[in-house]
């Protein structure tokens, strides 16, 4: 049977289909917005669920791709934490402020687990999108985009104190 896409229509429904997408993961998850949602990546339920899976599966990598701390860190701070005590599973980059931004997936947030399943915002501010456990296709576009990136991305320098 197959496992069609669900409509993602506000903060809501993406937190539940974030919390769903940490629960199956298994080996990794590639995570890239331009915009830090603090309703949902300073929610309490959604940052238990990541540290809980880290710890249940030491094994297991976050690659994150997020704007400079600067913009997010005060209004996220239980993330910062949490990317503290997690430095060893979690890795933190940001562009540089001079990388072109053209294609359009540049506006838009992502996160694949295990190079399939996929919640993809197109519009990350008011969190709309769709969430597809199998989503082989565009998530294999979206995490060699990512990729892409990530290789001309490096640490915040802000975050340098904290060795993330």
């Amino acid at each position: 049977m197959e496992n069609p896409a669900i409509s993602l229509n506000g903060p809501e429904d993406t937190q539940r289909a974030l919390l769903d997408l940490v629960d199956g993961i298994q080996r990794s998850l590639h995570l890239y917005t331009p915009y830090v949602e603090p309703r949902l990546y300073n929610d309490n339920e959604v940052l238990d669920a990541i540290r809980a899976k880290i710890v249940d599966r030491p094994r297991l990598r976050f690659h994150l791709l997020l704007p400079p701390a600067a913009s997010w860190r005060r209004s996220c701070p239980r993330l910062l934490h949490l990317l503290e005590r997690l430095s060893s599973a979690m890795e933190l980059r940001t562009l540089g402020k001079n990388e072109p931004r053209e294609r359009p997936e540049f506006a838009q947030g992502f996160m694949i687990a295990d190079q399939t399943a996929l919640l993809h915002l197109a519009d990350p501010r008011r969190c709309l999108g769709s969430h597809d456990q199998a989503a082989f296709g565009k998530a294999r576009e979206l995490l060699n985009f990512f990729t892409e990136i990530w290789e001309k991305s490096q640490p915040d320098p802000e975050l340098r104190r904290l060795r993330l």
